[in-house]
């Protein structure tokens, strides 16, 4: 009974809906000339206070309308945005406000008056009062591109179009929504759908004079809008199926069923199999969800404490101004920002409609109220809205390790005691991560660019975007994908796809090398030797000079049982037998310590001779890191899971 009902209702849509077409419109308008204002400005902070308001009200309230202003005369800022009257879901109203504030700052960057509108909401600001005030100065008039209609029914449709408007307007002025619309037929193949809206803060005459306007400048072209700062009118037409329509209209007079069973059926079935795919993929996605809910240990309500307001970080990093970008990578920038009370913030932007995005968000805010400890960097929390998601990090003022460890110019700020500083502060944090945290964390992506230095370069291991969670009793995971950076990634990870805490010790063992070094193990090259950093270290180590495997810069200030000890600690890190590395707890000790005696390491297994290669198997990605951040939170080109 439920099937045919559904398949009822499917045929009883096709038969009454016209083929429509989808239109579109944004326009922006800004004023030039003397109006202008600097950047830096009381008035460019009142345009953001006031921007930020009326984008925070969309968003946590269901209002189509709303106004504010902000600052003293002069510098007075006036705001607004209106939604369209017939949107189904109000957070088409918020998504339509957050993305017009972010571009008409881009668009009217120093202009003190402008509107931008769009297909679901109208936005402006001015340097004068704007409420209850009826504005016509500024028109647009737009056209849909549709089909031409036959001459003998461009009279229908004026005189449809005319007699609409005349009792449209007077409806929409004289209601409190200042909202109206009229659908209908104009011929048997000719469909019509009207809008018309003013601001609510208008009064009846006012919306009137302003209506009446508008449709005065309506054309006779088919399909057209006129706007206004303070209301609109629209009247669009469709072209329905003109063969559906005479079939129809002669099977009242009794024409065979079967010809209007052999057109609407295919249409019926067509329209079930698409409704189902979106009815499954919301189930999929609330059972994501769900599960997001359920691998966090606690109500998502508890984690939405985390939760910070889209206009608060907006304002913080001056709408996310390239001034502010402190780094981009495969997952979006990241931007830093200054709070109210002067704190300094870095916000990670997820590229939008990125799966990749989706995915490392998910993990970090997983993890956002799990992970507290001094050598990892702290996540503040994060905010949704609309298709923006957020990350919010403390912010570290030295940005990150390979900013000087790779740079021939910065290189030398990083005497020995700073590195081995380094090395035991990401030791130090890896053992948390592993051992003492209340989850057992495998980070994954284990590298220089993932390590943030502070005022006083100790060492913040970031970035949890490609981070597995351990049960209590698990020891190693397995996964067909891999993900992270080449060159860092142990070998049964990227042959096998096998991951352990003894992965993130491979990765910990290469770090390590390039400390020393002050080389990048992915790009190492020593004349004829293009087989890496780590074989490098090996046949060094060797051959019993290991001394020449030490960055010149500090080669005749360090101290050369500590670098010794730290190069015998690599190298154990990167033995190609899961068992003969160390777990990170050791790996602390050693460095700590000089009590504990290490064992003697073998050759790792990717110091190849130049006459072996790495077969890696097919469809796993040797992808490099194509790290940009100046303070990177998540910038590393990685492969889906």
């Amino acid at each position: 009974m439920v099937l045919l009902t559904f398949f009822t209702l499917v045929v009883s849509i096709q038969l009454i809906i016209p083929s429509t077409q989808a239109y579109f419109y944004y326009y922006t308008n800004c004023t030039t000339g003397s109006s202008n204002y600097t950047q830096n400005s009381t008035y460019q902070s009142n345009l953001i206070n006031v921007l930020n308001n009326l984008t925070s009200h969309a968003l946590q309230s269901q209002e189509i309308f709303h106004h504010a202003s902000f600052g003293r005369v002069p510098d007075r800022v006036y705001g607004l945005y209106l939604c369209r009257g017939d949107l189904d879901d109000p957070r088409y109203c918020s998504q339509c406000v957050l993305d017009a504030r972010l571009s008409i700052l881009q668009e009217c960057p120093t202009q003190s008056s402008a509107i931008q509108w769009n297909e679901n909401c109208t936005i402006r600001f001015s340097n004068v009062p704007i409420y209850q005030r009826l504005d016509v100065s500024r028109s647009t008039v737009g056209y849909n591109v549709v089909p031409l209609i036959p001459s003998e029914e461009v009279r229908a449709f004026l005189e449809v179009r005319n007699n609409t408007m005349a009792e449209l307007v007077p409806r929409v002025a004289n209601n409190g929504t200042k909202f109206g619309a009229e659908d209908g037929d104009i011929t048997t193949s000719l469909r019509f759908n009207t809008r018309a809206q003013c601001t609510p803060d208008l009064s009846n005459e006012d919306c009137n004079r302003c209506l009446g306007i508008a449709v005065d400048q309506l054309q006779t072209r088919i399909g057209t809008w006129v706007l206004f700062p303070s209301c609109y009118v629209r009247f669009d037409l469709s072209i329905m199926n003109r063969t559906t329509a005479v079939m129809i209209q002669e099977g009242s007079r009794r024409i065979s069923t079967n010809i209007i069973v052999a057109i609407v059926i295919p249409a019926a079935i067509i329209s079930a199999i698409i409704i189902a795919l979106v009815i499954c993929l919301k189930i999929k996605r609330a059972k994501k969800f769900d599960a997001f809910k359920v691998r966090s240990g606690q109500d998502f309500s508890i984690i939405e404490s985390l939760q910070y307001d889209v206009a608060t970080l907006l304002s913080a990093t001056n709408n996310f101004s390239d001034e502010n970008k402190l780094g981009e990578g495969g997952f979006g920038g990241v931007y830093k920002g200054i709070l109210e009370n002067g704190q300094e913030i870095a916000v990670k932007r997820l590229s939008k409609g990125s799966f990749q995005g989706d995915e490392e968000f998910k993990n970090e805010v997983l993890l956002a109220a799990k992970l507290q400890h001094r050598n990892l960097v702290r996540l503040l929390g994060f905010c949704l809205a609309g298709e923006e998601k957020l990350l919010v990090y403390e912010h570290v003022a030295n940005k990150s390790l390979d900013h000087f460890l790779f740079d021939s110019e910065r290189q030398s700020l990083l005497d020995w005691r700073t590195r081995y500083k380094i090395i035991g502060g990401i030791a130090r944090g890896m053992q948390y991560l592993h051992q003492d945290s209340r989850l057992k964390i495998i980070h994954r992506d284990l590298k220089a660019s993932n390590v943030l230095l502070d005022e006083e370069m100790n060492p913040k291991v970031s970035d949890f975007g490609l981070a597995k969670i351990f049960g209590v009793d698990q020891t190693k995971g397995s996964t067909s994908r891999i993900v992270g950076t080449y060159g860092y990634m142990s070998p049964e990870y990227v042959m096998q796809g096998q991951f352990s805490d003894k992965s993130d010790v491979y990765s910990f063992g290469v770090l390590v090398l390039e400390i020393i070094a002050g080389k990048k193990n992915s790009t190492y090259q020593s004349g004829d030797d293009t087989d890496g950093l780590v074989s490098h270290a090996w046949n060094t180590w060797r051959e019993n000079f290991p001394l020449e495997f030490v960055d010149p810069t500090m080669r005749e200030s360090c101290s050369s049982d500590e670098v010794m000890r730290c190069m015998h600690l690599g190298l154990l890190c990167v033995q190609g037998g899961i068992d003969d590395r160390p777990s990170m707890e050791l790996a602390v000790l050693v460095l700590h310590t000089d009590s504990y005696t290490l064992p003697t390491p073998q050759e790792p297994v990717f110091a190849f001779s130049r006459s072996r290669e790495l077969n890696i198997p097919e469809g796993i990605s040797s992808d490099h890191s194509t790290n940009k951040s100046a303070n990177s939170i998540t910038v590393t080109d990685v492969n889906p899971r």
